[in-house]
């Protein structure tokens, strides 16, 4: 049985990794390992293939994991929102059940992608061969942006739901016995 032995990657190998949209930063020996267990599996090394299998399992778990957590913080955020709607009535925060998710799920992706940003930068290399390189936004960033948008007109929603009611419930009120 072949052994899964630890080759350096080749400059044709880490080219091609960049065009892919790898950043460089992250070509590295890890990476090299990666793309040596693959090319090893392909010419039908056990070892190297029972190794991708174990990396790929790792690579689930955590996954897994990462959802678990996304799970849980958005149900915590959920349950915040309910708290601060609690003036409403339970009909109606049911009939806004999933809008509440949503913008629950809104604001913990909108945090988590304000981690990444901050952790890596708004901008990125790029190589597109041919020693054509440059600086672009992080798709992150666009992302971010794009769904401040979206998180910005639920909040909208939100709020003129809470006018809306706080209304309806103070003409309720104050039209009470004017009219007998």
């Amino acid at each position: 049985m072949a052994e899964v032995i630890n080759i350096p990657m080749p400059d044709a190998v880490k080219a091609k990794l960049l065009q892919f949209g790898i950043k460089e930063d992250d070509i590295d020996t890890k990476s090299a390992m990666i793309v040596s267990l693959y090319k090893q599996a392909l010419e039908g090394n056990v070892s190297a293939i029972k190794e991708m299998n174990k990396m790929l399992n790792q690579v689930e778990e955590k996954q897994e994991e990462k959802i678990q957590d996304i799970t849980k913080k958005v149900q915590a955020e959920e349950k915040r929102i309910r708290k601060s709607l609690s003036k409403l009535s339970k009909e109606v925060l049911e009939a806004n059940r999933d809008f509440i998710h949503q913008l629950a799920f809104q604001s913990i992706q909108l945090k988590e992608l304000a981690d990444d940003i901050a952790r890596n930068g708004v901008k990125e290399k790029y190589y597109n061969g041919a020693n054509q390189w440059g600086y672009k936004d992080r798709a992150e960033v666009k992302t971010y942006n794009n769904m401040f948008k979206n998180y910005q007109s639920a909040m909208k929603q939100l709020n003129d739901l809470l006018v809306t009611k706080a209304t309806v419930y103070t003409d309720d009120f104050d039209s009470f016995g004017e009219e007998s």
